[in-house]
């Protein structure tokens, strides 16, 4: 059998240039038929928690803003200075003499004082005046003048005195229409008297004089 003729140098080149382009064809096709890639996704930057942010080093710390709210101020230290009146009755207090003269100078101090200082001076003044010097501060005791505090204090001690000192300033208060204690002193006559003589206080002077001399021979 004949052998066909080779194959000349064009039709080689031709057949090699083909299959280059089928080999690119294929390629291509393989590229488009590929799903596209997603871009990267971009990393999150970490958010510290309240613990993990930084203080600024002291001495850095940056100024306050016109607008930001003000700091809070500093507790006021309360005053510790003792008023000067407390002073003078400790002074009386811890003088050298009886306590008769203490609660007579206290006494002459008292209309001074603040109304605080007054309750101080009047509370001394019952726990130091002795039943035979009381009638130096009966005319403190009858001054509707003094402030209702300072009133009670020495009305309330009355009730801690004999009864001529006592019934004998209930008598004097009763008969002051302006004074804090006249119902009272009244109402504490009648306990003692036994009777309600009204405004007369010459039967209630009658009455007192009587009660006191009974009580006297018991």
């Amino acid at each position: 059998m004949a052998q066909p003729p080779p194959a000349s140098d064009n039709t080689r080149t031709i057949l090699a240039i083909a299959a280059v382009v089928v080999v690119g064809a294929v390629v291509a096709f393989a590229l488009l038929q590929k799903p596209p890639t997603p871009p990267p996704t971009p990393l999150a930057l970490a958010t510290p928690t309240p613990a993990e942010t930084p203080f600024p080093a002291p001495g850095n710390v940056p100024p306050v803003a016109a607008n930001s709210p003000a700091a809070p101020a500093a507790p006021q230290v309360p005053n510790t200075v003792p008023p000067a009146w407390e002073n003078t009755i400790d002074g009386i207090l811890r003088s050298n003499v009886s306590e008769s003269q203490m609660a007579q100078m206290l006494i002459n101090i008292l209309p001074t004082l603040p109304e605080d200082g007054q309750i101080e001076a009047a509370n001394h003044i019952s726990n130091l005046l002795p039943d035979s010097d009381y009638g130096s501060v009966r005319p403190l005791l009858l001054n509707s003048n003094l402030p209702e505090s300072v009133l009670s204090v020495f009305f309330t001690d009355l009730m801690n005195r004999n009864d001529p000192t006592k019934l004998n300033a209930f008598l004097d208060i009763a008969q002051i229409s302006n004074h804090p204690f006249q119902a009272e002193a009244l109402s504490d006559l009648q306990i003692y008297v036994g009777q309600d003589y009204g405004t007369n206080w010459a039967q209630w002077r009658t009455a007192v004089d009587q009660y006191l001399k009974t009580a006297s021979q018991q």
